[in-house]
């Protein structure tokens, strides 16, 4: 049994460009939705920031007992579901680089 290398497999691979392109077409698409979903995220939790700091300035202004922190829970709620969807968005990023590499090559 004769051993090839990786460069050798690879050459021996024949690539169909138009599948590839339905390929990026996909990933593009999908990444960009994940786009969308991190937006809508950084603007819920821009909201949540700025009702806090509004609580923070009246309760300054007024009485410190007036601070209302309800809206940090939820902002500390979303770190594993923002984190997750970082990752999802970066892995997807990655494809669509690695699927453009392939193209233009």
């Amino acid at each position: 049994m004769r051993t090839r290398t990786h460069a050798q497999l690879a050459a021996a691979l024949s690539i169909d460009r138009d599948h590839l392109a339905g390929l990026l077409e996909d990933a593009g698409r999908d990444y960009d939705r994940l786009l969308e979903k991190l937006d809508a995220q950084a603007g819920y939790i821009a909201e949540k920031m700025a009702r806090l700091r509004a609580s923070i300035a009246r309760s300054r202004e007024t009485d410190p007992s007036t601070l209302s922190v309800n809206g940090l829970g939820e902002l500390q709620g979303q770190g594993p579901d923002l984190d997750r969807l970082c990752g999802e968005v970066e892995a997807q990023r990655a494809l669509v680089r690695r699927l453009n590499e392939v193209l233009l090559s």
